[in-house]
């Protein structure tokens, strides 16, 4: 009896350890580990180039360029296209569903997938380099595709002096991770970092957090189901009154203004120094920032997450924020109200 209190801790152990999955994913299609963990900030000083990066010799920009880590990749995103370019490839073949890898978001367009494939054939038996194609990891069960996500893009075309790209990393715990950036002449310049977990329960990705850079110095930082915050890499500027007005006059939910951070540390102080007062004059009922802020946050993120690219991510972002703010007006006027009594 002596050691019957061993007992839970340890079955809790070895049930853990024996129904966690595990994905056993070969390395030429698992993508590079260097997309597990990012900071944006830092990614895209690295990866930007100096004023004059045009007018240096080719050596030198040769040297300037292995400073971006994104340049030094060692998994071939490039290559991963001739092993998927006809049909999905099985990655990973569980009991009661599988992950695949391929190129159509349709895997069910029969006809679209068949002329593809038939120009792709040509292309391959060729010589011809298949460039770059959106590339889908989807959950099969019963050979229906369950639930799917956009996982990379060796080329995104988006005019004649931008091009885009998303890359990714899939872990032996199930987790999975994107980039989208853009290329530039400025560079290159990281715009959003996701991180799902795969649900082998509810046959979903769900995802975990993300990573916003659309503003420079600014990094913002999503942790559903109740996180949104803000990552400054430069000082907070106090916006004036004038300027506060007219940025809120110009919201329009089709369109981001770079104003809105400004507007939204204004509102967020605001609410902040508005609970600090109302703690201080009310000694029985404590009012928590983080909570209340982590329940707005819930709220607002309730809204449909971009899928990627700077299109989408930009009014994403300002429909929460604007969320936000509206949110804390209302609770000032709510604390200013009992403050009045």
């Amino acid at each position: 009896m002596k050691y019957s209190h061993y007992l839970v801790p340890l079955c809790l152990l070895f049930s853990t350890y024996c129904y966690s999955q595990h994905y056993q994913i070969e390395d030429k299609y698992r993508g590079d580990l260097f997309f597990k963990k990012i900071n944006m900030n830092k990614l895209q000083k690295d990866c930007t180039y100096p004023l004059n990066y045009w007018q240096l010799s080719d050596s030198k920009r040769e040297e300037i360029d292995k400073l971006c880590p994104l340049n030094n990749l060692k998994f071939d995103f490039q290559g991963l296209y001739k092993f998927i370019y006809k049909e999905p490839v099985i990655l990973y073949n569980g009991k009661n569903f599988q992950l695949t890898l391929g190129m159509f978001k349709n895997i069910q367009d029969n006809q679209n997938i068949q002329n593809i494939q038939n120009n792709q054939d040509n292309d391959v038996e060729s010589g011809v380099t298949i460039f770059g194609g959106d590339i889908f990891l989807s959950i099969v069960r019963n050979n229906i595709v369950e639930d799917q996500v956009f996982l990379a893009d060796n080329h995104i075309y988006l005019s004649d002096f931008v091009e885009a790209y998303q890359y990714y990393f899939i872990s032996p715990e199930g987790e999975v991770y994107t980039l989208y950036l853009m290329e530039h002449e400025g560079g290159l310049t990281p715009i959003l970092w996701k991180h799902y977990k795969i649900d082998n329960q509810k046959m979903k990705f769900v995802l975990q957090d993300m990573l916003i850079s659309i503003t420079d110095g600014v990094q913002y930082q999503i942790i559903y189901p109740n996180q949104f915050n803000v990552i400054l890499n430069q000082p907070v500027t106090k916006i004036d009154h004038k300027k506060l007005k007219s940025c809120e006059d110009k919201y329009d939910k089709e369109e981001y203004y770079s104003c809105y951070i400004d507007v939204y540390n204004y509102y967020n102080n605001r609410l902040k120094q508005k609970i600090n007062l109302l703690n201080k004059n009310n000694n029985t009922i404590k009012k928590s920032y983080s909570k209340l802020q982590q329940k707005m946050a819930s709220d607002c993120l309730m809204l449909p997450p971009p899928v990627s690219g700077d299109e989408a991510v930009a009014p994403y972002l300002s429909n929460v924020m604007f969320c936000l703010i509206q949110n804390y007006k209302q609770e000032i006027t709510n604390i200013e109200k009992q403050l009045a009594h």
